[in-house]
């Protein structure tokens, strides 16, 4: 049986769970839905929570489907600052934004990656894939692949051959209506299931990365670099991918507005993101200022 959710009011009391006067050592947010509020930005509350972690102490990771890029702007746009863990490309590629160093990398083999572009050929999906500052598509002409690389400032490279990219890719990212995708989920489950992780990031994208390599794996990876156990941290996340996140965390929150397996899966279920859900949780840990009460 599946325990219910608790709330922001409730919170979790499972061993290993940091107790409300220890600031965690880290804290993880997804971006859409998360971190971002419908408008497409931090609510104030957020921002000031944010400076509250930094003068305790704690470091602060984006854990996302966008490559480094994209993460590294959304940081400038949104005044997030310079000290930020990047986990990128859903935990496959992880920068600490202070010092540049690359602190993982976790790349699709390449005969497997071959192998998942062509099945994904075959279903007729957009293929994208994102490597550096670069997404790499067989076809720059499709809207989407432009929103995709505009949108995290990469540039557009075309190849003859996808399934021959002449890189080795650590996110290999589909695009196409919902029932189009479960179809080609359906297909890479059966043939590839334990050589892969593949979760949607939203209606239209699927992505896969290589077993064992998703937004757990970043704050693992982590943790496991600084010395540090995970019940240290807490994550925050509102979609499908960010389930392994919410597991892993010593606190895994999910928004008022995430899917009911991100509900599942976290200790506390918050307010939405447009109701300061972020603010509520951490203001047992740091100043976050005046809040409107919570709405129903």
């Amino acid at each position: 049986m599946t325990t219910p959710p608790r709330s922001a009011a409730q919170p979790a009391a499972q061993p290993g769970v940091r107790p409300a006067g220890e600031v965690p050592r880290l804290v993880a947010f997804d971006i859409d839905g998360t971190l971002l509020d419908s408008t497409k930005t931090p609510q104030p509350g957020t921002l000031r929570a944010l400076e509250g972690l930094r003068s305790a102490g704690a470091r602060i990771m984006l854990a996302s489907g966008r490559p480094i890029p994209g993460l590294r702007a959304l940081a400038e746009r949104h005044g997030l600052g310079e000290d930020l863990i990047l986990a990128g490309l859903n935990g496959s590629v992880i920068v600490d934004q202070a010092t540049g160093a690359t602190l993982a990398r976790r790349p699709v083999p390449t005969q497997l990656a071959a192998e998942l572009i062509a099945t994904g050929s075959r279903h007729g999906v957009l293929l994208m894939l994102p490597h550096d500052d670069e997404l790499i598509v067989a076809d720059d002409g499709h809207p989407q692949a432009a929103h995709e690389a505009g949108g995290n400032g990469l540039s557009l490279r075309v190849v003859d051959d996808i399934t021959s990219p002449g890189i080795e890719p650590t996110k290999i990212l589909y695009c196409a209506e919902r029932p189009v995708l479960e179809s080609l989920e359906a297909e890479l489950r059966s043939g590839y299931g334990k050589q892969i992780e593949l979760t949607y990031s939203s209606p239209i994208y699927m992505e896969a990365t290589a077993a064992g390599v998703d937004k757990s794996t970043a704050i693992l990876d982590w943790c496991r670099a600084e010395g540090i156990d995970a019940a240290a941290t807490v994550a925050f996340g509102d979609n499908g991918n960010d389930v392994t996140m919410l597991r892993a965390a010593g606190l895994g929150v999910a928004m008022g507005n995430a899917i009911p397996e991100a509900q599942e899966a976290a200790d506390v279920v918050t307010s939405s993101n447009d109701d300061e859900g972020i603010a509520r949780v951490l203001s047992r840990w740091v100043d976050v200022g005046e809040l409107e009460p919570a709405t129903s």
